[in-house]
């Protein structure tokens, strides 16, 4: 409801601007990173990054599920000598501590990762928004997605979309039939992505 609210007050404050001469375009983060090159080389340095610590926290948490197995079963054949017991019981509270320790780190490590790779391409869509804004006389160019890559607006024209003039000042040759068509080929990718990701 808030939203909604915010929005219908985005658009009566559009409107009363129209009136004095005002130019709005609209753009997203979402619509332009994704044909990036850079950008995209980012993403497949994170996630091959991501893929080696994953298996290296895989390989950790294995070892210990199976030294929890094997403590399991000499606790209950009353073989092993309780004192021995409580030493190895005590090894493993510590090592299920470092296990995650090492999430957190690798968290971290990822975290910053992304922020050093990043940075420097956000930086320069931004930069290509507001020379696109200037070159063409716009007086606002909003962003047509929040954070969370949901849309912005109930409705608007394509006539104020400045999507293809920014990838055109950061290198990237579109045409609006080969944007419309990557866009749908991404969105059917993260749609099927969801889905395996659910089973």
């Amino acid at each position: 409801m808030k939203k909604i609210f915010l929005l219908f007050t985005l658009f009566a404050f559009m409107a009363s601007l129209q009136a004095q001469d005002v130019k709005i375009g609209y753009t997203s983060a979402y619509l332009i990173l994704p044909h990036v090159p850079e950008y995209m080389k980012a993403q497949d340095s994170l996630k091959k990054t991501e893929a080696k610590l994953t298996s290296t926290l895989m390989e950790k948490q294995k070892d210990f599920e199976a030294k929890v197995a094997k403590f399991e079963a000499d606790s209950e054949s009353g073989n092993e000598i309780p004192v021995l017991l409580q030493t190895r019981a005590r090894d493993l509270q510590k090592m299920q501590q470092e296990i995650q320790q090492d999430r957190e780190m690798y968290s971290q490590e990822l975290q910053k990762m992304q922020s050093k790779l990043q940075t420097p391409i956000l930086k320069r869509v931004k930069a290509a928004i507001e020379e696109v804004g200037k070159e063409n006389g716009y007086t606002f160019i909003l962003s047509s997605q929040d954070g969370m890559g949901q849309d912005n607006f109930l409705f608007s024209t394509n006539k104020i979309d400045v999507t293809l003039l920014v990838l055109n000042k950061l290198g990237v040759k579109m045409t609006a039939e080969e944007l419309a068509a990557a866009n749908a080929k991404l969105e059917a990718d993260a749609i099927a992505a969801e889905k395996a990701a659910q089973n």
